[in-house]
């Protein structure tokens, strides 16, 4: 079942403004749709993002946490973290 979010996701390093808007929850990940420097849109796929993930004190339906994701080039390993924050809609 997916459940619609806003969500605000910015890389952990560097000075990158977030990304914001509406994107889509199920048990374990959260879909967002995104336009690369580029200029083409494209939906991205934050896997089991949930599970780092935290509720947010004292608020309602409101989550963040940091998700680092990892891919390989070249036969090494690398990884890009997120801060990741989102509210039920």
């Amino acid at each position: 079942m997916q459940q619609k979010v806003f969500y605000s996701i910015k890389k952990s390093y560097g000075n990158d403004l977030p990304t914001k808007g509406m994107g889509f929850i199920t048990d374990t990940d959260l879909t967002v749709a995104l336009i690369s420097k580029s200029g083409n849109p494209y939906v991205k796929v934050f896997e089991d993002c949930l599970k780092c993930c935290n509720k947010v004190t004292g608020k309602t339906n409101e989550f963040k946490g940091t998700y680092e994701e990892f891919f390989e080039i070249d036969n090494e390993t690398h990884s890009i973290s997120y801060d990741i924050w989102f509210v039920l809609k």
